[in-house]
Parts: C-alpha cells; sequence; structure tokens
C-alpha cells in the first residue's frame, strides 16, 4: 500500500490522467527555487509525459511551449490541459529539436538522452536563461551535467528528498516510508 502522503499535492493534479511517471511538487518546487521562475517568463520544456510539469509551469510562467513526441502520452498531456482550461500552453506533438522560439528563459527536459539536446538548447535561451534536465539517474546526470559545462556559464546537480512525520501527542517521528529519489536535476545558467 502506497503512504498516504504520495498523494499530497494540489488537488487538481491529483484528478488528472496519468499516462507515464510524473514531476512531483518537491521537484518542481526546486526548479522554482533555484532558477526564480516569475509570471513574465517564457518556457519550453519536453517530455510533457502527463503534462504534470507542463501544468506546474503555467501557473506561474507567461507562456509553455510543451513538446511531447510519443502520440500516447501527448493525448494524456492535452486532455489535462484542456481539463485545467490553462490557455497559456501550446503543446505541440514532435520532438523539441523543432522548437523556434528564442529567447527564452527557461527549457526544461525530461527525457531519455536529452544530453544530446544540451548544445542545440544553448541558443534558444536568452542570456541568463536556464536548461533545466530532469534525469532518473547518476550516470545520466552526469553525463548532462558535463555536457552543459562546456558551454554554460554555471552548472550544478541536486535532488530533493521529503521526510513525512507521524505527528502524534506524544513523540512525533519520520515514518517508515519516504520519499526518497524521484529524480536528479541538473541545473545550467547561460
Amino acid at each position: 500500500m502506497m503512504p498516504e502522503f504520495f498523494n499530497e499535492m494540489p488537488e487538481d493534479l491529483t484528478g488528472l490522467g496519468r499516462r507515464a511517471a510524473v514531476v512531483l511538487p518537491k521537484d518542481f518546487g526546486a526548479v522554482v527555487a533555484y532558477t526564480g521562475l516569475k509570471s513574465d517568463w517564457l518556457v519550453a520544456e519536453a517530455g510533457a509525459g502527463s503534462g504534470f510539469m507542463t501544468v506546474q509551469l503555467a501557473r506561474i510562467s507567461k507562456h509553455v511551449y510543451s513538446y511531447e513526441n510519443r502520440e500516447e502520452h501527448y493525448k494524456v498531456a492535452l486532455a489535462n490541459i484542456t481539463k485545467l482550461g490553462l490557455d497559456n500552453v501550446t503543446l505541440i506533438n514532435a520532438d523539441i529539436s523543432t522548437l523556434d522560439k528564442n529567447d527564452l528563459n527557461l527549457i526544461f527536459l525530461d527525457f531519455k538522452d536529452s544530453y544530446n539536446y544540451i548544445e542545440d538548447m544553448h541558443k534558444h535561451l536568452r542570456k541568463n536563461g536556464w536548461l533545466v534536465g530532469y534525469l532518473p539517474n547518476i550516470e545520466q546526470a552526469k553525463e548532462f551535467h558535463l555536457g552543459c559545462e562546456k558551454i554554460f556559464t554555471r552548472v550544478f546537480t541536486i535532488t530533493s528528498n521529503i521526510t513525512h512525520y507521524t505527528v502524534r501527542d506524544f513523540g512525533c517521528r519520520p515514518d517508515n516510508f519516504g520519499m526518497i529519489h524521484t529524480g536528479f536535476l541538473t541545473f545550467a545558467e547561460k
């Protein structure tokens, strides 16, 4: 049985369809905190999956250009974006290599072999813009990090962990379950 805290996210997100793994609020929060995401930012993302990151980015930024090249994921993301009535998202059923926007503030990549897109994404970012890779294992995070170091001015990799607590009248303690690892986040500033 999954601990209850795995569903502790905004209520409208818990009611969305899922086809792929989703970016949880703890990792989205780190993206906001480290990049300084603002309401006037233009954002692109790739690997939309079920659209959870798309939705979270759209709630803060001016506009999100979201790319999903897998038709089955694209349909789920589109349904979720439509369900929430977001009008500042352009969802594209294509590879992000077709990105035709420049002067972006943030590009978020969440797909296998995203390190192959570092140089191309760099061209689409404004000065001080951010490229963020969401990577499932340390080998991919290392490759993405080292690739970014070649052309970006500042690069760092983190994980974010959540400890959920059992709170009682007598004795509070960490739960036996935790949300330890969901993904590595590599941040690269232009």
